[in-house]
């Protein structure tokens, strides 16, 4: 194996260990100020996970769900040992705030929820421009949308397509990206495609390049969804988190 090759996996092993499990376009947007180009670091992460220089479950590919693969239990008696962990409680239900945050970035679902699960907040994916069925399912009056998503010209009209009429105007925030976040983040770019029929626009406002939410630096993602987070939590969290954990001993109790 080539010594620039072995380079490259140093450098993929070096994020892993400091962010754990990726994607591959994050590594590639970690990386690309080196100058790589994204199919020398796929090559480089299949090589290195085929020839075991790079742990197997260290890169994931959160865009192919599995269906069916869920915890099975061999009886009752094993069910019941685990079930109180299955039990949440509602953090907000006497809150004044009811907030979601929404990702066209199914690839960074995980890394939004671990934060957002902290708090009982539901992370929804649009993948793009979200469905005519999933707008009737998902609109809710009194929901604040907290969304994250690409700055590129279907990104930000994104922002337009959810402002929908069942969607209160007020009540939609683009957390991310930002053409603010961009700049001070010094943030990889790529170019506009400008088959996109919403590029005209986007190059007359912002110019030829574009930011894709995955170009985050992990932890800096996971800290504006924390502080956003925090931004709408009007109750004592740390007694709601005392109190599921008495409830759940509870129910262990009761099911012994």
């Amino acid at each position: 194996m080539q010594k620039k090759t072995l380079e490259k996996i140093e450098q993929v092993n070096n994020l892993i260990k400091e962010y754990g499990a990726m994607t591959l376009r994050q590594i590639y947007y970690q990386l690309v100020t080196k100058g790589y180009k994204y199919r020398q670091i796929k090559y480089v992460c299949k090589v290195g996970r085929i020839k075991g220089l790079i742990p197997a479950d260290s890169i994931v590919d959160r865009a192919r769900p599995c269906y069916g693969e869920t915890r099975r239990f061999s009886n009752l008696e094993e069910f019941a040992q685990v079930i109180p962990d299955y039990f949440n409680l509602d953090y907000w239900i006497d809150s004044k705030n009811h907030i979601e945050i929404w990702t066209e970035k199914d690839a960074l679902s995980q890394v939004i929820y671990e934060i957002a699960k902290d708090y009982q907040v539901t992370v929804r994916v649009t993948r793009g421009f979200l469905s005519i069925s999933n707008k009737f399912k998902w609109s809710d009056e009194n929901l604040t949308i907290l969304y994250f998503g690409d700055f590129d010209p279907s990104g930000l009209y994104i922002d337009k397509d959810l402002k929908w009429s069942q969607l209160e105007y007020e009540k939609f925030r683009r957390i991310a990206l930002t053409e603010e976040q961009v700049k001070r983040l010094n943030l990889p770019s790529v170019k506009v495609n400008k088959k996109d029929p919403r590029s005209p626009k986007y190059l007359t406002e912002y110019g030829s390049r574009a930011w894709e939410l995955d170009a985050m630096n992990p932890n800096d993602l996971q800290q504006l969804v924390r502080n956003t987070i925090k931004e709408y939590v009007d109750f004592d969290l740390q007694q709601k988190r005392n109190m599921m954990y008495l409830l759940r001993e509870e129910l262990r109790r009761r099911l012994e």
